[in-house]
């Protein structure tokens, strides 16, 4: 059997021998998913990886279940995600070689302008099943001005090409035609290769992407020294920002958790910088905060200054904007810019100075709690029953960790509050209230508990996935994904089983604080791959009645409808008890602690 790539459906490991060469070391770091490559394939897990790394999503398994596609009809869609957090949608297209080549075919690139034809303008009626939730949601969002930014991305494990990067330059160009021009929607696209996704893994410690020496034609006008950095003030020229933006763009701001937004009429601060730029070059300098840059290595060569590696921490929206002037128009004559170089190369400093430069509110707030003692002890609490927890967010290296980002929406879910759930990650760190219904007071076999449900409900719609790929898929299975594939159906689900839980465990129920019972929880015990299947037979029996409830056409607009759950958790609970004699969730039973 083979997976969409046209690789070995189930080969366990991605190896090195076909490259004859110095070996990427992220390849090793797939490894470490061992159970995503088993579950999905060598080309979907490398595609999803690769994807997880560039947008930082640290629950890889969860991405695939709900942004790979299935089917041979996918429109030359592979994968298609709308991130709630970002206001961006990423359509990619992937190719995993099984035999060395010099570069990967252009044509998988020029698929990307069929996708985002579907995509934009493709009628409904005739979209794929297993795409029109997808593509629904998509579009509604952008109608709704909800969508900043769509990136079209081909992912592969090959050199990069000029001919590559030529088609997708064409379907970007294509797709931005097909939008309306009043959208504002920024539209980018990107060949990740062996290279760029390189460059992206080994940068995630460093913060730094651009490692090259770098010239700044500018002297040091004020230094200070810390107990791991040393900081230098200096006035820089525009047209150097300039230069650096042409060559490196995004690059630029690998340490920054926004990148450059772009200029439209819906990002007016950006319209306005560059106006500053052309109109009052004299002024510059005053009417603007001036960015700060994260370095490697500094050291003066005459009235110059040499940096060893590069990264924009702060002001990437004024290195965009100026980045973005015409040079052939307008030579940024007279426009100089504040900046702050910070030297360290120590981890954890450099981390603290990347949280710190970066002020915008839904960052700070969601970072604000990594050290907070409740994650402490929450970390503590995972250490103790031999479970991995990390409490920083950021992209896994472990396939079998859970992290604070990954268990925060499936807590809320399940505690009552899917709908807050479903609006994204960075809104539960904002407001203080859903953070403490997540954390507040809980324990790790709790988190425990209902982080497997999730990852049980993601196994699922992966299994449903597969069988439909394969043709194998039935009748009653097929309306039961059709549900799955709704983006937003996940948490609601979540929701029912926790309300309906008395009856799967037949007694009294404390949402907050039922767990699996100390022994089960133990990772000598049950690996938590284990717990999750665990969760199998109740999640399929739950999504069967829950079926029997509502059709996936009608669900979108009936997801935040708090007496449609109040309905579907009454069915649902009535049909789980008159199979109570069956006892069909027997060994489940046995792990659980009800309270």
């Amino acid at each position: 059997m083979t997976g969409k790539h046209g690789q070995a459906h189930r080969t366990a490991t991605f190896t090195r021998s076909s490259h004859n060469r110095k070996v990427m070391a992220y390849l090793d770091a797939i490894n470490a998913h061992g159970t995503l490559v088993k579950s999905i394939g060598l080309g979907n897990s490398h595609l999803v990886w690769a994807v997880g790394l560039y947008i930082e999503e640290a629950d890889l398994e969860a991405l695939a279940s709900q942004s790979l596609t299935d089917g041979p009809n996918d429109k030359k869609i592979d994968f298609i995600n709308l991130d709630v957090d970002s206001k961006r949608i990423i359509i990619a297209q992937g190719f995993y070689a099984t035999v060395r080549k010099d570069s990967a075919p252009a044509n998988k690139a020029s698929d990307l302008n069929t996708a985002a034809a579907w995509f934009v303008s493709g009628t409904l009626d005739n979209v794929p099943e297993q795409l029109k939730p997808a593509i629904e949601e998509c579009r509604d969002a952008i109608d709704k001005g909800e969508v900043e930014a769509i990136e079209l991305l081909y992912v592969h494990n090959l050199p990069e090409s000029v001919n590559v990067n030529k088609e997708l330059q064409t379907a970007a160009a294509h797709l931005r035609k097909s939008l309306s021009p009043d959208s504002g929607i920024a539209v980018t696209s990107r060949e990740l290769g062996e290279a760029s996704i390189e460059h992206l893994f080994l940068s995630q410690d460093s913060h730094i992407d651009v490692k090259d020496e770098i010239l700044c034609p500018a002297e040091i006008e004020l230094s200070e020294k810390g107990p791991t950095w040393e900081a230098s003030v200096l006035s820089v020229p525009g047209s150097w920002l300039h230069e650096l933006y042409d060559k490196h763009g995004d690059r630029l701001f690998s340490a920054n958790y926004r990148g450059f937004l772009g200029i439209s009429r819906r990002k007016r601060i950006n319209t306005g910088i560059r106006q500053s730029a052309e109109a009052k070059p004299q002024d510059f300098w005053v009417f603007n905060n001036g960015i700060t840059l994260l370095t490697q290595g500094l050291r003066k060569d005459g009235n110059r200054t040499v940096l060893t590696g590069i990264s924009i921490i702060n002001g990437a929206q004024t290195t965009g904007s100026i980045g973005s002037v015409d040079i052939a128009k307008n030579k940024l004559k007279g426009v100089k810019v504040l900046c702050r170089v910070i030297q360290c190369t120590d981890p954890d400093t450099i981390s603290e100075i990347v949280k710190y430069n970066n002020t915008q509110n839904a960052i700070t707030s969601w970072d604000q709690y990594s050290n907070e003692p409740e994650q402490v002890r929450i970390e503590q609490e995972f250490k103790a029953i031999g479970h991995t927890y990390s409490k920083k967010r950021g992209f896994s290296l472990k396939g079998d960790q859970l992290g604070v980002e990954e268990v925060m929406q499936p807590l809320l879910a399940f505690h009552g509050r899917w709908q807050d759930a479903n609006r994204g990650k960075n809104g539960i760190f904002e407001r203080k209230p859903l953070y403490a219904n997540a954390f507040e007071g809980k324990k790790a076999r709790h988190i425990l508990f209902v982080y497997s449900l999730a990852r049980a409900v993601d196994e699922r719609r992966l299994e449903l996935k597969r069988k439909s790929s394969d043709a194998t898929i039935i009748a009653l299975e097929e309306e039961h994904l059709k549900l799955l594939r709704v983006f937003r159906f996940k948490h609601f689900f979540v929701g029912v089983v926790a309300r309906v839980l008395e009856t799967v465990l037949g007694a009294k129920v404390d949402v907050d604080t039922v767990a699996f019972s100390p022994a089960e929880a133990d990772a000598k015990r049950n690996t938590l791959l284990a717990l999750i299947a665990a969760w199998a037979p109740v999640v399929e029996t739950v999504l069967s009645y829950v079926h029997t409830t509502v059709t996936a056409a009608d669900l979108p607009s009936k997801l935040y409808d708090d007496e449609f759950m109040d309905e579907v958790v009454g069915k649902v609970g009535a049909l789980l008890y008159s199979t109570r004699s069956l006892d069909p969730f027997a060994e489940f039973k046995k792990l659980v602690s009800p309270s």
